[in-house]
C-alpha cells in the first residue's frame, strides 16, 4: 500500500477540517437518490444511477480537500475582490486576463484565474503524482477548479487554481467546509497505444460482462475484486 501525507502549519485545521477519503464526501443528491426497484428474477422495474460502477468509483477515489475558511468574493470588470476572516493565514491570489487570454470564457466568468493559496500540502511516494479536480458530481455555479497534475512526490504545494463565474459587483459566498478539490493519487507509467480489431477482452472482462448483462447487478462481482482503496 502506497502512503499520502496531507501537512499543514496550522494544529487546529488539522483537528476540526482535514482532508478526508473522498467516500466521506458523497454529494446530497447521491445519497437521496434511490436505489431502483429492479428485480433480478423477474428482470422488472429499473435500477438507477446509484448502481453504476463507474460513477460509485469516481465518487470514492481519492481525497477531498474542504474549503478551510469562509471567503466572499465579489467580480468587477477586470478583477475580483475578496475578504476572509484571516487574510493573513488564508490568502487569495489573481492571475490576470494576460496569462489565459485564449481561452473561450463564458460571458459572466472572470478573465482571468482566481488562486486560493491550499494550507495543506502533499507528499507521495517516489513516482507518484496527484491530479486535482473539482468534486465529482458536486456543482457550484459560481466556481470551477481548474484540472492539474502535480509530481507530488518532488513537489508538495497544491494551490487551487478557478474559474469565478458571477454578474458584477455580485457576492459570491464560499463556505468553510464545503468540498473544493479531489485529489487523485496515481503511479506515473509510460504506455504504448495500440488499435485493435477483434475481441481482446480479458476472461475477467468477459465474466463481468456475462453477470451484468444476464443478472443486471453491476456491483456483484466487486465485493472481492474491488477493496477500498482510499484510507
Amino acid at each position: 500500500m502506497s502512503n499520502i501525507k496531507f501537512f499543514t502549519n496550522y494544529d487546529q485545521l488539522k483537528e476540526t477540517l482535514p482532508p478526508v477519503p473522498a467516500s466521506k464526501f458523497w454529494p446530497q443528491w447521491f445519497k437521496d437518490q434511490s436505489s431502483g426497484n429492479f428485480n433480478t428474477e423477474t428482470r422488472q422495474g429499473i435500477n438507477t444511477v446509484k448502481s453504476c460502477p463507474a460513477i460509485l468509483d469516481v465518487l470514492n477515489m481519492g481525497y477531498v480537500i474542504p474549503l478551510w475558511s469562509d471567503f466572499k468574493l465579489m467580480r468587477t470588470d477586470n478583477n475580483v475582490g475578496w475578504i476572509s476572516p484571516n487574510t493573513d493565514m488564508f490568502p487569495i491570489t489573481i492571475h490576470p486576463e494576460e496569462q489565459i487570454d485564449a481561452y473561450p470564457f463564458s460571458p459572466d466568468t472572470f478573465k482571468g484565474t482566481v488562486k486560493l493559496i491550499n494550507p495543506w500540502k502533499i507528499r507521495t511516494a517516489l513516482g507518484y503524482s496527484c491530479m486535482l479536480v473539482s468534486p465529482f458530481y458536486h456543482s457550484h455555479s459560481n466556481l470551477e477548479v481548474l484540472v492539474g497534475s502535480i509530481d507530488t512526490d518532488r513537489y508538495h504545494e497544491a494551490h487551487v487554481n478557478t474559474f469565478v463565474t458571477s454578474e458584477v459587483n455580485k457576492e459570491v459566498m464560499l463556505d468553510y467546509g464545503m468540498p473544493l478539490v479531489q485529489v487523485i493519487p496515481y503511479k506515473r507509467e509510460q504506455f504504448k497505444m495500440e488499435t485493435l480489431v477483434g475481441d481482446y477482452r480479458s476472461a475477467i472482462s468477459k465474466a463481468v460482462q456475462f453477470v451484468h448483462s444476464s443478472m443486471f447487478a453491476a456491483q456483484s462481482y466487486r465485493k472481492k475484486l474491488s477493496p477500498k482503496w482510499f484510507k
